[in-house]
């Protein structure tokens, strides 16, 4: 085992021999901002791309997983499109799956650069980046176009902000296109959030974060700031709550229930907990990385919400492997790529105690890819407090 392993690391650090990966040390811009610092910082990077090296768990896995998926590949193709067309139940289809797996491999892209040293993988996402900046002119349009652009918002800004910092290749003029694109073609799907299903308004929140932290833009990152803070209390009830839960900022009500049925509030509820797991984690895992963003940047979301957050994460694991306690009424879980964010941040950073997330939290490792959720187990696990910058004035 032990040659194995060395067999692992000395071909790993000969494949990465040649990199241009720069000194470790984040950058500081002139508004303040830290980067790269969308869901990741440098002394992440630096720490998770050493424990692969080493050949070590949880990582290591998470890594083979990220390089052998097709999203990691160095073959990879883009597929840009004017406009993205995207309707309910994906009918239309017109680019929006296209879109969606090229932000995530711009993403993956990117990390598997960094991680490797291989020039080829920043080369692919920069390439994925371009394509999509060059092309996209006519937004987002039909009646998924707002959360269509708010997924990939999503991820975009993530592999550009690594790429942009740890990788010289990337031309001035293309990032400035890229901060266009961002600026003119997605933006405007997202400022006015959605009263519908709060995974949609979550996910525009962390798009919005995630764009200003890229353009330099404290109106943007303001803007997306104040959207989750009126929607993340409306998406977990809290018996405190009382009766009710919280109305969402700018909206009448949101759906507790699904086709009439409903369930019991209790803490921890997710508002879309009855209608199935996937959703109410999209939007669960959209808060925790909007979150997760923001504390890059000094800003502690996650305390305003902390009490909901946890109760929420231990409100579904009690149910989940190997815990298996029965599921409310009308409720039933399931594992997702998720919950290693938020996990790292109370168990890791904050000392809280997580036992029922624990225990699932080992089981579903290495986790995947699902729209926004993607690669937490390579990118957070046992990452702790590593380069997150003083608190500032909330």
């Amino acid at each position: 085992m032990r040659t194995l392993l060395l067999f692992f690391a000395s071909s790993f650090l000969a494949a990465a021999a040649t990199n241009t990966i720069p000194a470790s040390g984040s950058v500081v811009s002139s508004t303040g901002f830290h980067h790269p610092g969308i869901l990741v910082n440098r002394s992440q990077l630096d720490l998770v791309r050493s424990k692969v090296v080493a050949g070590l768990e949880p990582w290591k896995s998470a890594f083979e997983a990220a390089k052998a998926n097709d999203l990691g590949s160095l073959i990879y193709t883009p597929h840009a499109w004017k406009t993205c067309e995207c309707g309910p139940f994906s009918r239309p289809d017109l680019g929006c799956k296209d879109e969606q797996r090229d932000s995530t491999a711009a993403y993956t892209q990117a990390l598997l650069w960094f991680i490797t040293g291989n020039e080829a993988y920043a080369r692919n996402a920069t390439n994925i980046m371009n394509a999509w900046s060059s092309t996209l002119v006519g937004g987002h349009i039909n009646a998924n176009g707002p959360v269509q652009a708010a997924w990939c918002a999503e991820e975009f800004p993530r592999g550009a902000e690594i790429i942009r910092y740890t990788w010289p290749g990337w031309t001035s003029e293309d990032i400035g296109r890229f901060k266009a694109m961002l600026t003119l073609q997605y933006l405007p799907s997202l400022t006015n959030g959605s009263c519908e299903n709060g995974n949609k308004e979550l996910s525009m929140s962390e798009a919005i974060i995630n764009i200003g932290v890229f353009n330099d833009d404290h109106a943007t990152f303001d803007l997306g700031v104040k959207m989750w803070r009126g929607r993340a209390p409306a998406y977990i009830y809290l018996a405190s709550d009382g009766p009710a839960p919280v109305t969402p900022a700018h909206c009448e009500a949101a759906i507790w229930g699904n086709k009439g049925l409903k369930t019991p509030l209790v803490d921890g509820l997710l508002q879309e907990s009855v209608r199935d797991s996937g959703h109410a984690n999209m939007g669960l895992a959209a808060m925790v990385n909007a979150a997760e963003t923001a504390r890059q940047q000094g800003l502690d979301l996650y305390a305003e919400q902390e009490k909901r957050i946890i109760a929420a994460l231990e409100f579904q694991a009690k149910s989940l492997p190997p815990n298996n306690n029965p599921s409310p009424p009308n409720v039933s879980f399931h594992l997702h790529p998720t919950w290693e964010i938020a996990y790292n941040h109370y168990h890791n950073r904050k000392g809280r105690d997580l036992p029922f997330l624990q225990a699932v939290i080992l089981k579903n490792r290495p986790t995947g890819v699902n729209h926004h959720m993607a690669w937490e187990t390579l990118t957070h696990a046992e990452t702790g407090a590593l380069g997150l910058p003083p608190l500032r004035n909330q």
